[in-house]
């Protein structure tokens, strides 16, 4: 293979960045790739990238060796679609206490419903969101603008913002020398990390809310077990910045009037990992939640209340004529180019995904190879049933169980996502190439963009059904 094999030049593609950087991987012996990966594997472990596994012992999680590369124009677009999708989220929030037919689409739980009528504040300038979206793009195709979609949104207690700078950073330290010997030119850095994002929406909230001081609370129950513990090295990465910044359990948050405390420690911001449903609960149960309650009447909360709407619903919002005229034009470009047909899936009439009114479960009957069903509010891959790999008797089952569950399934119009090759490395050393189904979770700020990559084999893409992490790094 060249050295000087073509690569993408700000987002234009000649050829297969991804089949280049296998090509490159094949050209490195075998001794020197066993090495690698079991570099890269204990690395993982070393830092924490682990899961329970069904025996209950820690397991790295897997990291595929050959990184995703994108150009400079792909990170700018991707970066002002989430914006945008954002912008729109933000807006849903008032709209949830003004429009019926919105609250009718994002259904809360009764003791939400409580919380919100105490805190809320649906005039207020300072709602905030800081989350992640899962979408799906292939970097390699001409035509990767449209292969872009948008899935879902987590406002609240997202994953990924420890292990995505740590997944590049090893990639980037094991992986990339290998693949400049033959291609020296194969120049690559991280994009931004998400804790960098998640720095600059709070700077920016404290400055909106004109905080002289600037004392952060992590907070996330200190009790979890299994899965990758993220809060621990994010406050540790953030004292390294010099920021004053806690890892709080919302039970020992402390309010005093308008002042929050943990400890003797003033807080300002707490960056939240509970949704109120949760910490309702948590209240009902006995726990002492009222700090962290406070904090979000406040506003000292990132996200804001307005980040409860995880509902995958909320894309009906977006795909529905009757709520066009809420949203500007950028909006609806976006919505249009990028976000699946959604419904709540009910016995009832409404537009298909060409604007025409039909008989909803007649029309998921006839175009079930078109379709995805999904739990509303569930998270972590469960419950997915894909249309086209589901036969007409089960479908008929999910749909008969949907309607028995009012607001609890959504279906979407069918977007596949990108499918790609990833080497695969045999106890020798000899390497292979295997399909991966491959997705992304953004996470954005208005100067920032970070990328957590995910593959697996299955096409329901997640961390948490043993899925693999994959580097997203950005060509130079």
């Amino acid at each position: 293979m060249s050295a000087h094999a073509p690569f993408l030049r700000g987002g234009n593609l000649r050829r297969s960045l991804g089949t280049t950087l296998n090509g490159l991987l094949a050209l490195v012996p075998p001794a020197d790739l066993m090495l690698a990966k079991r570099r890269v594997h204990e690395e993982a472990f070393a830092r924490g990238l682990t899961y329970e596994d069904d025996d209950g012992a820690a397991r790295a999680l897997p990291i595929l060796l050959r990184p995703r590369i994108l150009g400079g124009n792909q990170r700018a677009y991707l970066h002002e679609c989430a914006r945008t999708l954002e912008r729109a989220y933000l807006r849903i929030f008032r709209l949830w206490h003004e429009h019926t037919g919105v609250r009718r689409i994002l259904p809360l739980m009764p003791r939400e419903e409580r919380w919100m009528r105490d805190l809320a504040r649906p005039d207020s300038p300072d709602e905030v969101l800081y989350g992640r979206f899962d979408a799906s793009t292939d970097f390699g195709s001409a035509d990767w603008v449209k292969s872009t979609q948008f899935f879902e949104f987590n406002p609240i207690g997202s994953g990924g913002t420890y292990i995505a700078p740590t997944v590049d950073d090893i990639i980037l330290k094991h992986v990339v020398p290998l693949l400049r010997r033959h291609a020296p030119t194969v120049l690559v850095e991280v994009n931004d990390d998400p804790r960098r994002v998640l720095l600059e929406v709070l700077a920016d909230h404290a400055r909106a809310l004109r905080l002289k001081r600037f004392n952060i609370a992590l907070c996330q129950y200190k009790d979890l077990v299994g899965g990758v513990t993220e809060f621990p090295a994010n406050t540790a990465y953030f004292r390294e910045l010099g920021i004053n910044c806690f890892h709080v359990d919302p039970r020992e948050l402390r309010a005093r009037g308008d002042e929050l405390y943990y400890g003797d420690h003033g807080i300002d911001l707490v960056y939240r990992d509970h949704e109120i449903n949760d910490l309702a609960a948590k209240e009902e149960a006995g726990d002492d939640v009222s700090g962290l309650k406070q904090a979000i009447r406040l506003g000292r909360c990132v996200s804001s209340l307005a980040g409860e709407f995880d509902h995958k619903s909320a894309f009906q919002i977006f795909t529905s004529p009757e709520f066009t005229s809420f949203f500007s034009s950028d909006e609806r470009r976006v919505f249009h180019k990028h976000v699946p047909w959604t419904r709540i899936i009910a016995d009832t009439r409404t537009t298909d995904s060409e604007g025409r009114e039909v008989e909803l479960l007649d029309w998921l009957r006839r175009n079930r190879e078109r379709c995805v069903l999904k739990p509303n509010r569930a998270y972590g891959g469960e419950g997915i049933e894909i249309g086209i790999d589901t036969d007409a008797a089960t479908w008929e089952r999910s749909l008969e169980r949907a309607v028995s569950e009012p607001d609890l399934w959504v279906v979407q119009g069918y977007r596949p996502v990108a499918e790609k090759d990833f080497p695969v490395i045999d106890e020798e050393g000899n390497m292979g190439l295997a399909e991966h189904f491959t997705v992304l979770g953004l996470f954005s700020s208005t100067q920032r963009l970070g990328i957590l990559g995910r593959a697996s084999r299955r096409k329901v893409v997640n961390v948490a059904q043993k899925g693999g992490l994959v580097a997203v790094l950005r060509l130079l």
